[in-house]
């Protein structure tokens, strides 16, 4: 083993990714100081944490896998890392669907949801991403925030292309979805930003939430702030799945059938 390298054991995972297994190291430690050398100018720890955009860790990594495999990858995430299912969706659009299980790690700090194409008709958005990636694999990285409206605003200062927002009805149609959620609506809509939860009882659990578009080949960003809601935007999944269909049509890449006049 080539000096200064770390041999670390490792699981194949969706897709062939390896999954690398790593000791948990003291404070003030990490496997970087072992495996690479900084740059110069970054020697100094604290010079390695640059100024960012708002966003603190990574909330979950969604997987797109082959239909009928949904179920083997739970399994795989069961088994060997003791993973729970907290979160089940089968949502059909008017051509296509899309099933969907959220699996998360004993202390919750890991969220792996697994995507397979749920539709019988034609190719739907699963499908045509795992054609483009040439494989199963993440379809996209969430990253959570303390304010969203802020980080968005970051974002969209820096170049970042995001999803167009949703037509006007869908923000009309939030004080009767989650009455009395309280959020700043035309903040929200002038950003796109989505919102969803529950504000049931008095109860108010919401999540706000916005996408990129593709910036690695068809992978893209999810960028969240949970306001006491766990959830996943399921509230949104429907409305957005739709969108995307129509995108699909639009681009040709997925074929609807007319029925004769």
């Amino acid at each position: 083993m080539p000096l200064m390298e770390l041999r670390l054991p490792a699981i194949k995972g969706i897709g062939g990714a390896p999954l690398y297994l790593i000791d948990r190291y003291e404070d003030g430690k990490s496997i970087y100081d072992i495996d690479f050398e900084f740059l110069p100018g970054f020697e100094d720890p604290a010079s390695r944490h640059p100024v960012g955009h708002g966003f603190q860790v990574i909330d979950h990594l969604t997987h797109n896998v082959y239909r009928g495999r949904m179920a083997y990858w739970a399994q795989f995430y069961e088994r060997l890392f003791n993973f729970r299912e907290i979160r089940y969706f089968d949502i059909q659009g008017e051509y296509t669907g899309l099933k969907s299980r959220a699996m998360t790690a004993p202390d919750g700090l890991i969220r792996i949801p697994l995507n397979e194409e749920g539709g019988s008709g034609g190719n739907g958005q699963i499908e045509e991403f795992l054609m483009q990636f040439n494989g199963e694999g993440i379809q996209h990285i969430a990253l959570l925030t303390d304010d969203l409206l802020a980080s968005v605003d970051a974002l969209q200062m820096a170049g970042v292309p995001l999803m167009t927002a949703p037509n006007d009805i869908y923000y009309e149609m939030l004080e009767e979805r989650l009455p009395s959620h309280g959020e700043p609506v035309a903040e929200l809509q002038a950003r796109g930003i989505l919102l969803d939860g529950s504000t049931a009882g008095g109860d108010k659990r919401l999540l706000l939430q916005i996408f990129s578009q593709p910036l690695l080949g068809p992978v893209f960003f999810e960028f969240i702030q949970r306001k006491n809601d766990e959830g996943f935007g399921e509230g949104n999944f429907k409305a957005l799945f739709e969108s995307l269909e129509r995108d699909q049509i639009r681009r040709g890449t997925l074929k609807v059938e007319t029925a004769a006049a």
